[in-house]
């Protein structure tokens, strides 16, 4: 049995690409959480390399209260992550953050793949205003989710 708790989260920008970063306590070893990982579905390409799991996800679909910029409500993500673990604790990294439409709306095509920094980043590299106060959270929120894992064994 382990334990999973919140430690730390957050979406910044590192080398002009968004990353998300998490940082939750953990008592467990690297193969007991692959083996969660690949029990869930969500997680494609999964292995375990020294002391982390790196894997893919696609088709992750978007959930929101209330509104949401146009690319979030026509979208799933997708992207890549590393997992690292350090003395009871593991490091979620999601990159290669990209969004697909899932229906043909105005300007998206349906099954268009377009990176994160499209809708999130300004001509300097920077987070645009919009995006990091409305459409964060809600990034934030998803992956948060998609990367949460059962805290109880169930026998």
């Amino acid at each position: 049995m382990f334990v999973s708790t919140m430690a730390f989260s957050q979406v910044e920008v590192d080398n002009n690409q968004i990353l998300w970063r998490s940082v939750k306590q953990y008592e467990g070893n690297p193969e007991s959480l692959l083996k969660q990982l690949k029990s869930t579905g969500n997680f494609s390409s999964l292995e375990l390399l020294d002391n982390s799991v790196i894997g893919k996800f696609t088709d992750a679909p978007i959930n929101y209260k209330g509104t949401a910029s146009m690319y979030l409500m026509a979208s799933n993500m997708m992207g890549s992550f590393v997992i690292q673990f350090k003395e009871s604790r593991y490091r979620i990294t999601a990159k290669n953050l990209k969004f697909k439409s899932q229906t043909s709306v105005g300007v998206f095509d349906e099954g268009s793949i377009h990176p994160i920094e499209k809708y999130g980043l300004n001509g300097n590299g920077e987070f645009r205003k919009r995006f990091q106060s409305k459409d964060v959270p809600i990034i934030e929120d998803n992956l948060a989710k998609l990367f949460e894992f059962s805290q109880k064994d169930d026998w």
